[in-house]
């Protein structure tokens, strides 16, 4: 049809209504026996269904919406060849009020901008995809159409945890509710399948059982585990049957390359990809990664890959959980999620944007073998690195080559040693110190200390010279330089990485007799004890040249700092850090004598108050102004449920709870 009236500089000439009307002939006859249809209009933008009048007078009084440029909601056919060949670009919907309408565009409907098409889409089961976006849930209904139905009703199953068995009753009681000819599924299966070509899909990766490897590339075709000779496939634990074709262990893995395209493709998006380049702070403050000296690293040492500002950075975190909500479970889940810093600050860990890339299974966390698993998305960062690939830019209207870097990764303390591959317990817990960690052994506590703070100060801060205060020493060490990625890299350039477990739950990473046999010189010595392997992420060029790798998670720091200082002022039972055992080993360590305890029988002991010991009146003035405290609305939770008068104890304390007790 000739859609040159849209683009009139009148509505009020003649040309114009002809145009209209012909619209309406055509989407009458599309439609068939339906009255009412999507309306076109610049207010509506294809989001309602109206009577054929009512879309007539819209489209008079508002005009068209020149966006939508090929109707395929009214009878025009879609070909994407054609739009390759220079038609015009798609369905456009801003602000979507309905998510199915925001998938069938994303999927289905390329843009052309000037030229420059985006890669081409599927376009299979484009007709009765087209049929389920448009088609009312019910005759007169002008709500919901069968897709956007689907779409709401299974983002309400995900979020409310709805088992299928459920759900399935749910959608029963529902389709007897609606009116008789109302096109609802009757079960999740259904559901499911009509999402299927809208997801980005996920590839399902077999793994050992015992985290040696991954059955892909040279491995893909093997059944047995090449290092433990374990079976790909379940085993009977009764009969010994091998049920081949069913998987023992799983990795899924959801490909970041399609994904940070296809955010590309969106215009209101792909500009706050680049805001990073316009905001960064001028008063020296800090709030967002942009201003940090780990970004302007990351300008310096490669300036090509910061010239474009389209070009991502990266954070990598991850931890495990109990997928199914029983604390008693010992089940442990690793998921494994992007952050994308080129976003604004407020939208950077916005739910939407977190990318889950990894879904290690379980039932036990991977440890030291996590980098088994990590392969496939190191491979992917190693493309978008060296050679990058061809994206459509919506917001310049232009191809260009995206590439990304990973700056860092986010853990807590035990998750951080498994991706660095370093000790973080023992001797030389310290993953910054190393070898110059101030460590030592507490006799009757029976754990590692590590003492000499002080030395973190400056050089002539008072604290240096109190030797009562601390250790009975005074501190004369300067702070202790961070190794960079290339000293580590020596370091670890001989650790041969043997991944896998043994049946029993025993490693049988061969690395640790290794070490024993190695040069037994003091230096050789602490880096073998130091270095558990060397780390995967290694494998990415410019790794070692980063200047911050890897962040811990403040929010675990502070629960635990938080916790044992309460614990300690109310003395809590297996909470406090002060006992015999830890006033002993002040007698061990000749300090603080007047805290020394005192033996009043066998195994009898006075301990002498300390400066933060409270009596039993000073907790019932602690405990009752936490009980009584009033706060912001959605500052915290009510802490005051949290306090038992009775017993002087916190319980049920939340992360963000206590954040804002400890500061």
């Amino acid at each position: 049809m000739d859609k040159e009236w849209i683009h009139l500089p009148s509505r009020l000439v003649p040309e114009y209504e002809e145009g209209v009307q012909k619209f309406i002939a055509q989407a009458r006859n599309y439609a068939k026996t339906r009255e009412v249809i999507l309306c076109p209009c610049k207010r509506c933008k294809n989001k309602k269904y109206m009577k054929f009048d009512d879309v007539y007078d819209h489209l008079i009084i508002k005009g068209f919406d020149p966006s939508y440029t090929v109707w395929v909601f009214h009878g025009e056919i879609y070909n994407s060849k054609s739009q390759g060949e220079g038609s015009s670009g798609g369905v456009r919907i801003e602000d979507e009020s309905r998510e199915a309408y925001n998938l069938y565009k994303d999927v289905f409907v390329p843009e052309e901008e000037d030229g420059n098409t985006m890669p081409e889409t599927k376009d299979y089961m484009f007709a009765d995809l087209l049929e389920d976006a448009e088609t009312p849930l019910f005759p007169g209904c002008t709500t919901y159409t069968k897709l956007s139905a689907v779409v709401t009703l299974y983002n309400y199953k995900s979020t409310n945890g709805h088992s299928d068995n459920s759900f399935n009753e749910l959608l029963k009681i529902l389709v007897d509710m609606l009116p008789e000819k109302n096109i609802l599924p009757e079960n999740v299966y259904s559901m499911r399948k009509l999402l299927k070509p809208f997801d980005l899909g996920y590839e399902k990766i077999h793994a050992c059982p015992n985290d040696c490897c991954l059955f892909r590339n040279e491995l893909k075709d093997l059944e047995l585990c090449p290092k433990c000779g374990s079976s790909r496939w379940k085993v009977d634990k009764v009969t010994a049957k091998v049920c081949k074709g069913v998987p023992e262990k799983v990795l899924r893995y959801f490909s970041i390359i399609p994904r940070l395209q296809r955010m590309f493709r969106s215009k209101e998006k792909a500009e706050e990809l680049i805001w990073h380049s316009n905001h960064k702070s001028q008063d020296h403050m800090m709030r967002h990664p942009v201003d940090s000296v780990a970004w302007d690293t990351i300008n310096h040492k490669w300036p090509d890959f910061a010239s474009d500002p389209r070009n991502l950075r990266l954070g990598l975190a991850t931890d495990g959980f109990n997928p199914f909500g029983d604390l008693s479970s010992r089940y442990s889940c690793w998921p494994v999620i992007l952050v994308n810093y080129n976003l604004p600050p407020l939208m950077c860990m916005a739910k939407e944007n977190l990318m889950l890339t990894l879904l290690i299974p379980g039932p036990k966390q991977p440890g030291n073998d996590i980098d088994v698993y990590l392969e496939p998305l190191v491979d992917d960062l190693k493309k978008l690195w060296d050679t990058g690939v061809e994206s459509y830019d919506a917001f310049n209207k232009s191809m260009f080559n995206l590439k990304a870097i990973l700056m860092w990764t986010i853990n807590d303390f035990p998750a951080y040693g498994n991706l660095a591959g370093c000790v973080t317990k023992g001797k030389l817990g310290c993953p910054i110190c190393g070898e110059n960690v101030c460590s030592m052994w507490l006799k009757y506590s029976r754990k590692f200390a590590y003492m000499s703070h002080r030395r973190f100060l400056a050089p002539n801060h008072p604290f240096r010279q109190k030797k009562k205060w601390f250790n009975g020493k005074k501190e004369t060490k300067g702070k202790p330089r961070p190794l960079n990625g290339l000293e580590i890299m020596d370091e670890i350039k001989d650790i041969e990485n043997d991944w896998g477990k043994k049946k029993n739950g025993e490693t049988i990473n061969t690395l640790r007799k290794k070490r024993k046999k190695q040069d037994s010189s003091k230096k050789e010595q602490k880096s073998v004890q130091r270095w558990k392997k060397k780390s995967i992420f290694f494998e990415l060029p410019y790794w070692s040249g980063l200047l911050l790798r890897h962040n811990l998670d403040v929010m675990h720091i502070e629960k635990n700092v938080c916790e044992n200082i309460i614990g300690t002022l109310l003395n809590l039972k297996n909470k406090s850090k002060d006992g015999v055992n830890a006033r002993k080993d002040l007698i061990h360590l000749n300090i603080r004598k007047e805290l020394h305890p005192q033996q009043k029988g066998e195994n009898k002991y006075h301990l002498p108050a300390a400066p933060y010991t409270l009596s039993k009146k000073e907790m019932d003035v602690f405990c009752s102004r936490l009980k009584k405290i009033k706060l912001p609305d959605g500052y915290s939770s009510n802490i005051g449920n949290c306090v038992s008068l009775e017993d002087h104890k916190l319980i049920g304390l939340k992360s963000h709870d206590c954040h804002i007790e400890t500061v």
